[in-house]
């Protein structure tokens, strides 16, 4: 397609959003470009449409040598960001939370006027087909939001539904509308027993015969093309070809780690990191690649003896939820979230295991996304910096104490057998390996899955290294604070670096409806703009998002 109205760069979650909803009227033209893979309706790989997120094990789907640093001075580790259609939707565990109403209503605080609250509510009742919720506010919208049912669950998960209820929290029925503190079943975005992706809920096969929309997969975008202050188009490249193509509108819609790394590479950031670089300076825009949040979280994982656990045939990971409060002053309530995992590999052993995990969901710590080189073959820096505003680290371990305690109870430690602090790897990863490797360990853990409990606890331990078993119901060794600290790992929900915000706020890149500012035709509509990182898992916030900015820019037209 030449000449597109809307170049959409990245195909992910907010990417797909737009791009079925701007070509809605079939006149407005639409080219969408993606870096990976595309899954169409009728060849959706069978590890994206499993319910259990068994496509995060597969490297294909996966930005190479992307790495973090986690904590400041530590040594980088791999960090997954995703680069198939779809993005995150795709590959996460697809935990269906909205966040809370003091978290957009700091958005407005914060300078993103029309993004507080009551503004963006009705767009997540838009996009949500939620069958707990009454019917008013519920508008059967593309993404359906499903539940485990309770009588699913393994004994651990019910365990500490009850101890919850003992500790006098509430036990809420539909988190994203009632919110406070309390006790939930997790609301999942799956429905007829497969994922809802992004591509799978808006990229339909109706959708795809637009004549006005076109998709480029395996298609990256290697440079905006800025012309007289304004963007006029894109270089990419598609399978060795490189190619310019002109646009009257690009939309970079590439996550909160690409998008202003692209940014940064056209000239767009902060003009003396810039000019270090050798790049010439469109714009000097000093919070492109700043204020980069994330939630730190860790895990326990659970031996389950046989007769407790998930069910074998269920490939279901997140179960229940349990949001609560540090109390901290200046700190938001709800700022906590314990929850459960009912099993941590597809493979049969996988239901032999189950985790509970602690995480901090209202973060103050800020990192950043620089460059190092410019060359679009070398990834970015990422510098998380997590825990290193004062009040993060006490309200982290407080979390993790609580997810702790919750083990120690009586009535939740009678349902496993043995309890140990994972390492500040991805859970997923810890647990399964690619290939024949992976299925060769997968047949020796389901032995070992099925031995006596003195030896599982041997194995575990190797496995887990540096993570440590921590106890049953007969014993404890106590976990320390610096093993708390050790333990935290960023999660898959990077936010934040091209923040919405006043013309006058230096941290702000975008205004509003997400046009960068100081260069025409371009805007940033993905999990970079938001202000702060919600209390939720990023992807039903991010593809609210895409709801809300597809409406706007069809009111005010390409122009706009």
């Amino acid at each position: 397609m030449d000449n597109p109205d809307f170049l959409i760069v990245g195909g992910g979650t907010a990417g797909s959003v737009l791009a079925a909803r701007l070509s809605e009227d079939g006149v407005t033209r639409v080219l969408l470009a993606e870096a990976g893979d595309d899954t169409p309706p009728d060849a959706t790989p069978a590890d994206i449409a499993d319910t259990f997120p068994s496509s995060s094990l597969n490297r294909g789907y996966f930005w190479p040598e992307l790495k973090a640093e986690r904590v400041i001075g530590e040594a980088r580790r791999p960090y997954p960001q995703a680069r198939v259609m779809g993005g995150g939707s795709s590959v996460m565990g697809m935990w269906a939370l909205r966040g809370l109403p003091s978290d957009f209503d700091g958005w407005a605080a914060a300078g993103a006027q029309g993004w507080a609250w009551n503004d963006v509510v009705k767009f997540y009742r838009q996009v949500e087909d939620d069958p707990v919720r009454p019917r008013v506010t519920n508008s059967s919208g593309a993404m359906p939001i499903n539940r485990v049912p309770k009588q699913e669950w393994p004994d651990f998960v019910q365990a500490i539904e009850r101890v919850a209820k003992q500790r006098g929290f509430s036990l809420v029925d539909d988190i994203n509308e009632e919110g406070g503190d309390g006790f939930f079943a997790m609301p999942l975005s799956q429905g007829n027993g497969r994922r809802a992706s992004s591509p799978h809920c808006y990229l339909t096969s109706a959708v795809r015969r637009r004549a006005n929309l076109a998709i480029m997969a395996n298609t990256i975008v290697t440079a905006l093309k800025v012309d007289g202050g304004r963007v006029v188009g894109v270089t990419m490249e598609q399978g060795g070809h490189i190619r310019t193509v002109t646009a009257k509108q690009v939309i970079l819609s590439a996550g909160a780690i690409h998008s202003p790394a692209m940014l940064l590479r056209s000239g767009i950031g902060p003009a003396q990191d810039l000019r270090k670089l050798g790049i010439t300076v469109a714009v000097d825009r000093p919070g492109v690649g700043a204020n980069l949040q994330n939630h730190p979280y860790l895990h326990f994982a659970l031996t389950i003896p046989p007769g407790l656990r998930l069910a074998a045939a269920l490939h279901q990971f997140g179960l229940a939820g349990l949001r609560h409060s540090s109390g901290y002053a200046d700190c938001q309530a709800g700022d906590l979230l314990a929850f459960a995992i009912g099993r941590v590999s597809p493979r049969p052993f996988g239901a032999a295991l189950g985790m509970v995990g602690a995480a901090l969901y209202s973060p103050h710590s800020r990192g950043r996304v620089t460059l190092d080189n410019p060359d679009i073959r070398i990834p970015p820096r990422i510098d998380f910096r997590l825990l290193s505003d004062p009040c993060d680290a006490p309200r982290f371990i407080q979390a993790a104490r609580f997810s702790e305690s919750l083990l120690r109870d009586a009535a939740l430690a009678r349902t496993y057998e043995d309890a140990f602090i994972l390492p500040p790897i991805l859970s997923l990863h810890q647990f399964n390996q690619p290939g024949l490797k992976g299925a060769l360990f997968g047949l020796a853990a389901k032995v070992a899955m099925n031995a006596p409990a003195a030896i599982k606890r041997r194995l575990l331990e190797q496995v887990i290294s540096p993570g440590r078993w921590i106890g049953n119901r007969r014993r404890q060794r106590p976990v320390t604070d610096a093993e708390i600290i050790a333990a935290a790992a960023p999660m898959g929900h990077p936010t934040s670096t091209c923040a919405i915000g006043r013309a006058d706020a230096p941290m702000a890149v975008v205004d509003s409806d997400c046009r960068v500012y100081g260069v025409g035709n371009l805007r940033v509509v993905d999990a970079s703009v938001m202000p702060s990182v919600p209390s939720a898992n990023t992807n039903l916030p991010t593809t609210m998002i895409g709801e809300k900015l597809a409406h706007a820019i069809r009111a005010n037209g390409v122009a706009g």
